[in-house]
C-alpha cells in the first residue's frame, strides 16, 4: 500500500519475515514496481538461494551479519544497476515511438511515390500519345498541304481516317445553309446502299447542326446517348458506336466528321484523340480552300468585282465510296 501511494528507489527484504517469504515480496515487487531495486537478506547464501533470488527479480543478494563497509557499495551498486535498466527502457520506449513514427512515415511516403509513379507513368503515356498524334496530325497536314480543291481534300480526309483509325462507316457533312448541312463524302463500310442513304440524310439533317453548335467531339458508345442525340433515328444504330467532331475554324464550323460502327470495334481514347487533332486541321484546310475560290469567282479583270455567283453545293463537291466487298472493287465510285 506504500508503494502504491509513493515511489521508492529501493527496498531490503529480509527472506524470512513476520507474515511470510521475503522472496515472495520481491518477486511481487519486481511484477508492479519495476523501477524499484530489491535486495533481499538471508542468514546464508549459496548457489540454490542466489538462483532463486534472481529468478524473483532480486537485483542483488546480501548475507548476514551485513558488512557495514561493503553494505553501501552494494546498496549503490543496485541502485546503479536500476537506474541504468530504467534509463534503457525509456530508451527503448523512445526509440520504439521514433520506430513508430518512422514507419508511418516511410509508408506515407511510399504511397506518394506509388502516386508519383503512377502519375508519371500517366503523364509518360499521355506525352506519347500526344507524340503520336501530333507525328500523325503532320502526317495528315503535309498529306492536304497543297490541296485546293474540296473533292481531293475530302477523299485523302477518308482515306487518314480508315488508315489511322480502322474500317468504319464515315461521314463528312458541310455546311449549306445557316442550320442545314448535307453530305459532301462518306465511306460505307457495312450497310447496304438504301440504309446508308437514309441513315446519313438523317445525321446530316439532325446530329450534323447539333455537333456544330456543341462545338466538341462527341461519342456516344451507349442507347441511351444515342437516343438523346439522335431520337427516333437511334433505332438504325442501335448496336454501334459513333463519334462526331466539328471541325472549327475560329467560331465557325466548316465541316462535321461523323464515324460509327459495330460495338465489338468501339472506339479508344487514342482514336478520340486523334480525331480530336485531325478535325481543326481539315477546318483550316476548309477554310483556305473557300478563301482561294472567294478569290479567284471576285477578282475579276482590272480589279473589277462581278456579281458574286452562288455557291457550289456541297454534293456537288462531294466524294463518295463504298468499302464493302463488291465484285469488282475497281468499279468503287470516289
Amino acid at each position: 500500500r506504500y508503494l502504491a501511494r509513493q515511489p521508492v528507489d529501493l527496498v531490503l527484504a529480509a527472506r524470512e519475515l513476520p507474515d511470510g517469504d521475503g522472496l515472495d515480496l520481491v518477486a511481487e515487487l519486481s511484477r508492479v514496481k519495476p523501477a524499484t531495486a530489491t535486495v533481499l537478506l538471508q542468514p546464508t547464501a549459496d548457489f540454490d538461494a542466489a538462483r532463486a533470488a534472481l529468478r524473483a527479480g532480486a537485483d542483488d543478494l546480501l548475507t548476514l551479519p551485513l558488512d557495514p563497509a561493503e553494505l553501501p557499495k552494494r546498496l549503490d551498486a543496485a541502485l546503479d544497476r536500476r537506474t541504468r535498466e530504467k534509463a534503457h527502457d525509456q530508451r527503448v520506449r523512445r526509440l520504439r515511438r521514433l520506430c513508430r513514427k518512422l514507419t508511418d512515415a516511410r509508408d506515407e511516403v511510399s504511397k506518394q511515390v506509388d502516386i508519383l509513379c503512377n502519375d508519371l507513368v500517366t503523364a509518360y503515356q499521355e506525352l506519347a500519345c500526344q507524340m503520336q498524334n501530333a507525328v500523325q496530325s503532320n502526317e495528315y497536314a503535309d498529306a492536304i498541304a497543297d490541296e485546293l480543291g474540296l473533292e481531293p481534300l475530302l477523299r485523302k480526309t477518308l482515306e487518314h481516317l480508315m488508315a489511322k483509325l480502322g474500317p468504319a462507316n464515315a461521314a463528312i457533312f458541310l455546311p449549306a445553309t445557316m442550320d442545314e448541312y448535307s453530305l459532301g463524302g462518306s465511306v460505307n463500310y457495312d450497310r447496304t446502299k438504301e440504309s446508308a442513304d437514309l441513315l446519313l440524310q438523317s445525321l446530316a439533317d439532325g446530329l450534323a447542326p447539333r455537333v456544330a453548335q456543341h462545338e466538341e467531339l462527341v461519342h456516344l458508345a451507349d442507347p441511351q446517348d444515342l437516343d438523346r442525340w439522335l431520337g427516333p433515328d437511334a433505332k438504325s444504330l442501335a448496336d454501334a458506336a459513333l463519334v462526331a467532331a466539328p471541325c472549327m475554324n475560329g467560331d465557325e464550323c466548316l465541316a462535321v466528321l461523323v464515324l460509327f460502327r459495330d460495338l465489338d470495334q468501339p472506339f479508344t481514347d487514342e482514336h478520340l484523340d486523334r480525331l480530336s487533332s485531325l478535325a481543326p486541321l481539315l477546318g483550316e484546310a476548309l477554310e483556305k480552300i473557300i478563301r482561294v475560290h472567294h478569290r479567284t469567282v471576285f477578282s475579276g479583270p482590272e480589279g473589277e468585282t462581278p456579281d458574286a455567283p452562288d455557291a457550289p453545293d456541297a454534293e456537288d463537291w462531294g466524294v463518295h465510296f463504298d468499302d464493302r466487298d463488291d465484285e469488282d472493287d475497281d468499279a468503287l465510285p470516289f
